[in-house]
């Protein structure tokens, strides 16, 4: 019996043995970096990056959520948006501040009704037009915004200059629409086709890209963009007193429109509304509820039967009278004293 149990215990351990053997003969143990996406500020913000990098170059940077006041003419005014929220007032301010020195940086507002792109198989279709000139700022700057442009992977990363570099950087622009204008100095171009214009106007600088992708959270570590960043900052000024960057004064939620330019008329509906449902919703039972049936005495039932029989027989009506009166008596004594009837005329 006991050279039975040693044979099992030493076949068990053999395919333990012959099992581990196989397991770390075809498996190994690695670490694997998986890609989780933006977590925190940087999944809503896609200038965080740019703001961390800047902070550690020792250039203050500042988030702003709106546009209410404008900085000092020696802070950088970055906005990456197509700026929907900026009214007439607000972009002759912006423009007034440029005059006075301020730097601005923005990008062009390219909102088309088409589709930038398109990868369908259709080699005959015929290029996207460009979209239709309705930005106030680009307007007033004299810019329009000309075909639409897809630089070829060979050709990509682009030679940058700006007006303060002694060398060239390389960034990519990804596909853009094409900037056209008569006052810009030292355009950014990629076969004749402006996607960055440096724009004086008064003691300031307008810096006017296609698009700023190219700065944002995914794209900023990518070829020279970092730097470019960095000299762009500095087109106007050496050492500019800080960077405001703005990222949402994008298209705001319907519900924010209807507040600020209908607050009346919301304020009229939730007062009617709620009226109009109580007013025409059905109605249990009586406006004006039914009184309660109050219980009679039997006497004022045989006094006004009485009464009834003696007008109309009156040789009959005392003695059905009497009578009555006779038989209440009987059940309740008493009844003659409570209502003594002895003359029912009076």
């Amino acid at each position: 019996m006991k050279l039975q149990h040693i044979l099992i215990s030493l076949f068990v351990a053999l395919v333990m043995t012959i099992g581990a053997f196989w397991f770390l003969k075809n498996y190994e143990y690695k670490e694997v970096d998986e890609y989780i996406g933006l977590r925190g500020e940087a999944k809503s913000n896609p200038l965080f990056a740019a703001r961390l990098f800047l902070e550690r170059m020792g250039i203050p940077a500042e988030r702003k959520d709106s546009l209410q006041t404008l900085p000092a003419t020696d802070t950088v005014l970055l906005i990456d948006t197509e700026r929907y929220t900026l009214s007439r007032q607000k972009i002759d301010e912006i423009l007034a501040w440029v005059e006075r020195g301020g730097h601005l940086i923005t990008r062009a507002h390219t909102t088309s009704s088409d589709t930038l792109y398109d990868d369908t198989e259709d080699t005959d279709k015929s290029p996207v037009p460009p979209p239709s000139n309705n930005d106030m700022l680009q307007s007033t700057l004299g810019v329009s915004i000309g075909e639409h442009i897809m630089p070829e992977d060979d050709d990509l990363p682009l030679d940058a200059q700006l007006s303060n570099m002694s060398h060239s950087l390389q960034v990519d622009p990804a596909f853009f629409y094409a900037l056209k204008t008569t006052t810009a100095n030292y355009p950014q171009s990629y076969n004749d086709a402006d996607w960055l214009q440096e724009i004086e106007r008064g003691k300031g600088l307008i810096t006017l890209a296609a698009n700023l992708d190219f700065i944002e959270n995914h794209s900023l570590e990518d070829y020279d963009h970092a730097a470019f960043l960095w000299y762009m900052l500095h087109s106007l000024r050496d050492e500019p007193a800080g960077v405001w960057l703005i990222h949402t004064d994008d298209m705001p939620p319907l519900w924010k429109l209807i507040w600020e330019h209908a607050w009346a008329l919301v304020l009229t509906l939730a007062l009617l509304i709620p009226l109009s449902i109580l007013a025409l919703s059905p109605r249990f039972g009586p406006m004006i509820p039914k009184p309660a049936l109050e219980r009679r005495r039997i006497l004022e039932h045989i006094h006004a039967s009485g009464l009834f029989m003696w007008q109309r027989h009156r040789q009959h009506g005392d003695t059905q009278y009497n009578s009555f009166i006779a038989s209440a008596e009987q059940l309740n004594p008493g009844t003659r004293k409570q209502h003594d009837n002895s003359n029912p005329d009076a």
